[in-house]
């Protein structure tokens, strides 16, 4: 049985609805309109402020040679460094079977790894495939934070607490880790956080 509509009891009540809005040749809103007077005070008001403050030309800038100015390294720079060098010291079973990983393996790994994507990545054409690497590694959050501590040392904390990070990851980074150390050890993540202060 369909719904059927409720009368009013009340014939007037109908009546009493409030009726529709309409914007038909009709000002909403209240506006002033300007006149002579208070055009000719602004614009002596603006004459007076023109008067009063004096307009000077600046002088050229000098120009910086930006090779002049050393540049600082940050805290978390520093101290990734610090790990990076302690770290140095000791080469362990790991780091012996990663220098033997050659680059072909390496490459059937991440091959492997963008397999399993069901789509492919954005923004990461402009990225070298061990950028790419060391990136997913970062964003892999079973391995622990990866903010504050060197790449290399957090692949080892995950090796020695059993998680059983990827031994390409390592490859890459022994490999990478020539280049540019401080770059190759700082988490990706870490430099968009602009992390100034790390604790060891």
């Amino acid at each position: 049985m369909p719904a059927t509509r409720r009368k009013a009891a009340n014939p007037t009540a109908t009546s009493r609805v409030q009726p529709t809005l309409s914007f038909k040749n009709k000002i909403t809103k209240p506006s002033t309109a300007t006149t002579e007077k208070s055009s000719k005070a602004h614009n002596l008001e603006a004459a007076k402020l023109a008067n009063a403050i004096e307009i000077s030309t600046p002088s050229p800038p000098t120009e910086v040679i930006d090779s002049q100015i050393p540049e600082q390294p940050t805290t978390a720079e520093l101290n990734i460094r610090s790990q990076v060098r302690a770290g140095e010291k000791e080469t362990t079973a790991a780091e012996e079977r990663a220098s033997q990983i050659s680059s072909a393996q390496i490459k059937r790994y991440w091959k492997k790894k963008e397999d399993e994507r069901r789509a492919p990545r954005v923004h990461q054409q402009d990225l070298s495939m061990e950028e790419k690497i060391l990136r997913e590694f970062d964003l892999s959050y079973q391995f622990g934070p990866c903010i504050g501590i060197a790449r290399s040392k957090r692949w080892k904390r995950a090796d020695t607490l059993g998680l059983k990070p990827p031994i390409e990851v390592l490859a890459v980074l022994l490999k990478e880790d020539s280049k540019n150390p401080a770059r190759t050890q700082r988490a990706y993540v870490d430099e968009l956080m602009g992390s100034n202060f790390i604790s060891n």
